[in-house]
């Protein structure tokens, strides 16, 4: 909603479908109508929506209904054939080989495949310089692998000088974390995907014809740790100053999420 209330949402996706984000409404019990004006009129950083959601609940959230949606967005599968050609034909899947119908798998590779060919490599990018990245460490491709399309999202911002300079491309933490889970050589890693740019398909490719294989279990211990991992100070402490998210959050992959969406929401909705 607050992208295209600046201009900056593709226009082949709708700020109001009469799927998903209909369907999150409701399962919150919030009036659609309601809930978009506020957000047109007010335009407020994430953080302000979700009180806003809660005062307009009494606090309260039906957590059975909110469960029901998560299910919902977790395993809705893509049964329309022309939903199907069109998605695979705009990620490269092909239809006498590929299987996969996870809605939320082709939707994220769809997302991914456009941020790659039309904002990055457009001359008319409209993405902003020193932008935070945008894919979430728990988001996962094909190899189901977290963290590793966070890192090729910032190393390709950064190959074209758009990364926040507050990120590292790839850095000591959880971005070398999941090269040496999977096995990766980080300087070489980092040098193709500065060079070919490749979208993510691509580099998953390339991630299995170094490697061979995922080993599951080491992927799983680097998952578990990843998601338990805690923000010490004074760490924490500053993502809550800058997000104004309550000081109980202390899991680093939710205070995350919540840092990119802030910076991002001050550079390009209210700079």
């Amino acid at each position: 909603m607050l992208t295209r209330a600046v201009g900056v949402l593709d226009p082949d996706y709708p700020d109001n479908s009469g799927g998903l984000d209909t369907w999150c409404l409701q399962h919150l019990d919030l009036d659609v109508d309601d809930t978009y004006d506020y957000l047109r009129s007010e335009r407020p950083d994430y953080v302000t929506f979700e009180r806003w959601i809660l005062d307009r609940r009494g606090g309260h959230l039906h957590e059975a209904k909110i469960a029901r949606f998560n299910q919902i967005v977790l395993h809705r599968q893509h049964i329309r054939p022309h939903k199907i050609i069109k998605t695979y034909a705009d990620i490269g899947f092909d239809p006498d080989v590929d299987t996969c119908t996870s809605a939320l798998l082709l939707n994220t590779l769809q997302d991914w495949h456009r941020f790659r060919n039309v904002d990055l490599q457009s001359e008319t990018s409209d993405i902003p310089s020193n932008m935070a990245p945008l894919v979430g460490s728990i988001e996962v491709g094909p190899l189901n692998v977290m963290q590793l399309p966070r890192t090729w999202h910032k190393v390709l911002l950064e190959a074209k000088g758009l990364l926040n300079s507050d990120y590292p491309a790839c850095g000591n933490g959880l971005d070398l974390n999941v090269l040496t889970t999977l096995g990766l050589d980080r300087d070489e890693t980092v040098e193709y995907l500065r060079q070919a740019l490749p979208v993510y398909l691509e580099f998953e490719r390339w991630v299995v014809e170094r490697i061979g294989g995922v080993d599951r279990l080491k992927v799983k211990a680097f998952q578990t740790s990843m998601l338990n991992r805690e923000h010490p100070e004074p760490k924490r402490s500053l993502i809550h100053q800058l997000t104004g998210c309550d000081r109980t959050i202390t899991n680093g992959v939710l205070l995350n999420h919540l840092e990119d969406w802030r910076y991002a929401y001050d550079l390009a909705i209210r700079p």
